[in-house]
Formats: C-alpha cells, structure tokens, sequence
C-alpha cells in the first residue's frame, strides 16, 4: 500500500497498520496516531530532499532547528482537539512516525518492525473516533 493509499483508505474510515507509540492509553494514543496522519497529509505524502536531509546521522544545529519546527502549522492546527493539547512527547512521537512513514511507506514501516521481531506494537488504527 502506498503512503497516498493508507491517507486514502484513513480517510475513507477504515482502519489502517500504524505503530503504538504512546503506551498511556487510547485517548493519548489517538492523539499520537491523528497528528500523525495529518503531518503525512501535510507533507503531500513525500518527504523533500530538505526534509530528507534530516535523517543524516551528522550532529548539526541547521538540521535540530528545521526538525524543531518541521510541522508547526499542523501541530498549531490540531492542538486542542478533543485531548485539549499536546505534549511534548506526543509531538515528538507524531514526528518521528511521519517521518518514517513518508520516508519507508506504510508498509516499509510495518515490514521492519516485523523483520526487527517487534510486531507487537503494529496496531490498527482509523479515523472512526469519538468527536464530541
């Protein structure tokens, strides 16, 4: 499935594999998955070459700031949907799944949590939540 697919099929309510990233229950573990998505959406699903370059392993300050700032105008969007804000590390979880998911797929993220022998924390997950 491609990246454009999964946002597809999301948004079309059905479920979709992601990977639990939160480990403090459903409600925080929503919030993770849907700035998750959004970032993804917001990205057109690719990464730029720019964006890319944020993933090479050389330290440097250039490359901390655009990840510091790398989808604030999604986060300033979604903060304080139902879960009345984000946390730090519920952002930083959100960026760190997008970026893996526009950089290996879905399915390149699935296929590597399963080669690693941790599958246990692909779930499922879809749009189909609660909106009060």
């Amino acid at each position: 499935m491609t990246t454009r697919e999964w946002l597809s099929a999301w948004d079309a309510g059905d479920s979709v594999w992601s990977v639990d990233m939160g480990g403090m229950g459903p409600s925080y573990e929503q919030a993770i998955q849907t700035l998750m998505v959004e970032m993804v959406r917001d990205s057109n699903c690719e990464l730029t070459t720019d964006e890319l370059a944020m993933a090479d392993p050389e330290p440097s300050v250039e490359k901390e700031t655009r990840w510091n700032c790398w989808h604030d105008d999604t986060i300033k969007r979604l903060n304080g949907l139902p879960w009345g804000g984000f946390s730090g590390a519920q952002v930083g979880a959100a960026k760190t799944l997008a970026f893996l998911i526009l950089r290996d797929g879905p399915d390149g993220v699935k296929d590597s949590l399963r080669k690693q022998g941790i599958d246990d924390r692909l779930i499922q997950i879809s749009n189909d939540w609660h909106h009060p």
